[in-house]
């Protein structure tokens, strides 16, 4: 009895301790919010030392991370995300917009800690364009019979892991983007994948995955924030899941092309309809560009078809089991059935290299300019961050934030605030660590940041900035990814050897062509 006592009365001394919140150091640049550097790295274990130069790299055990002053990329365990706001530079520390704290880093790099976790039944498979919509279009093919043979094999994979699968198309017919996502929200707990192809200049290659933008900040695209970018989107309820559905394929497909970082487009945002009226966590794949000459050949082929559709379905799989905690094994390239009508799956040949195209992807997206350093912010001041409640109920209490209900009756919890994790951080917490600027040198342990810590975060959805006067002239965001059609007739000129002489589009062999025989049509999951 005497033992049981001190146990319980060590336990209440100490919990309140393993339940205190993490200090962070925050500030405020031009209205908008940030974390310290600093603070960011103690907080997930990772080594710090005051940056020194343009870029600042480090790691830990588990994860890697690269980033420069003055760009929204950053390279995070091999794979490159763009943030919604840039990283900020300055003399004492740098900082970290807390929307991408919250919105991004958070996420991926501490899945297990997603409010309203739960487990993931399916998957809803949205093959893009269809019927009169072809999408981008080839010498080779159209996007549409692209997607549609994609969503097959995909379909086929996930079914042979015991997954249940919903089609928001099976034959070519023209769905409405609207219509896609009320399709999805017909099957609470499943996730969202939109296939698609891309089209742009003629040099432009590689692969990107998209999800949606969270509110206040604007689409990876555009330059300003417009006011409906600050409007509460059907989507937003799963921006947590969003972005990790989206790391962990992306993560996949980008192995497609091995030791060449340059065709990573990236993890980026965008307001698409399939994506933010969509009540399932959703994501947008664009698979390769079809305006590349190189990369439609590629695409057209069904090999690489089959490998696109196995790269996804691990990603939808590690998702799956983080989601659900359970332990899926991951589908492999010799694991899972294609549709009957489609060829077996060959050996992809490695790609010649393309020269890459100047809308950056000419070079690492983290590569060494030789321009200076971003200046300091022009305004900058420690923010009290007044939240300190340690639960759901306690954030939601403290700041207005209430449950929600989605179309599909899953409850989204409110958001807690961040607690530090139980592992603890390197020792050398701000030991050097080494950056791969012009000069290659270490940064070298230097005085920390004087900014002083200020409390916990709060786990809210961050203040949205206002509008600027220039947002009301931008252009509208598309409801889907806009589509340059590649021309289909050639005049062949004088000596040329390039240059095909056609006036209509070749027919494509049966080896290679997107199968025009589905399967039986479902609109139901198996059970």
């Amino acid at each position: 009895m005497t033992k049981a006592c001190l146990a319980l009365a060590f336990f209440c001394l100490f919990l309140p301790l393993s339940l205190k919140a993490f200090e962070w150091g925050t500030a405020t640049s031009n209205g908008r919010e940030y974390v310290t550097l600093q603070s960011f790295c103690s907080f997930y274990g990772l080594g710090y030392a005051v940056p020194s130069g343009n870029e600042f790299a480090t790691h830990s055990a588990q994860h890697s991370l690269r980033l420069k002053a003055g760009s929204p990329d950053i390279i995070l365990d091999g794979v490159h995300f763009v943030m919604s706001f840039p990283v900020e530079g300055g003399d004492r520390d740098w900082l970290v917009s807390r929307m991408d704290v919250i919105k991004l880093f958070d996420p991926v790099l501490r899945p297990t800690e997603i409010s309203g976790r739960h487990a993931i039944r399916g998957v809803v498979i949205d093959a893009g364009h269809g019927g009169s919509d072809n999408g981008a279009t080839s010498r080779l093919g159209a996007e549409k019979d692209y997607t549609r043979d994609t969503a097959f094999r995909l379909e086929a994979i996930l079914r042979g892991e015991g997954l249940k699968t919903v089609l928001t198309r099976r034959t070519d017919v023209f769905v409405d983007l609207y219509e896609r996502a009320h399709i999805a929200s017909l099957y609470s707990d499943y996730a969202f994948v939109s296939i698609h192809f891309n089209s742009a200049m003629p040099e432009a290659r590689g692969l990107e995955t998209y999800c949606l933008s969270p509110r206040g900040a604007a689409s990876t695209s555009s330059a300003y924030l417009s006011r409906s970018d600050i409007q509460k989107l059907p989507g937003n309820d799963y921006d947590a899941q969003n972005v990790l559905l989206a790391a962990m394929v992306h993560s996949e497909i980008i192995k497609l092309n091995p030791g060449d970082s340059t065709a990573d487009r990236g993890v980026k945002r965008a307001r698409f309809v399939v994506i933010k009226q969509n009540v399932l966590p959703a994501i947008l794949v664009e698979g390769g560009f079809v305006s590349n000459r190189m990369e439609a050949a590629r695409v057209n082929r069904s090999d690489y078809r089959q490998s696109l559709a196995e790269s996804i379905a691990r990603g939808v799989t590690k998702f799956i089991n983080v989601m659900g905690d359970k332990n899926m094994p991951l589908p492999g390239s010799s694991k899972g059935s294609t549709p009957a009508s489609a060829p077996a799956p060959k050996v992809i040949a490695a790609t010649p290299p393309v020269p890459p195209a100047p809308s950056g992807l000419a070079h690492d997206p983290l590569a060494p300019k030789s321009s200076a350093p971003t200046p300091a912010p022009t305004t900058v001041a420690p923010k009290v961050d007044s939240a300190s409640a340690t639960t759901a109920a306690a954030a939601a209490a403290a700041t207005g934030h209430k449950s929600k209900k989605s179309k599909n009756k899953k409850v989204v919890a409110a958001t807690p605030e961040l607690s530090k994790p139980p592992e603890p951080a390197p020792a050398a917490l701000n030991s050097a660590v080494t950056t791969n600027d012009a000069t290659n040198n270490a940064v070298t342990a230097a005085k920390p940041t004087t900014e002083t810590p200020s409390g916990p975060l709060n786990l809210s959805e961050p203040s949205a900035s206002t509008p600027t006067a220039e947002a009301d002239k931008a252009p509208p965001e598309p409801d889907e990814p806009p589509v340059n059609i590649y021309p289909t007739t050639t005049t062949k000129s004088s000596g040329s050897m390039d240059a095909p002489t056609v006036s209509t589009v070749p027919p494509v062999s049966n080896s290679s062509a997107p199968s025009t025989n589905a399967p039986p049509s479902t609109s139901r999951p198996s059970n």
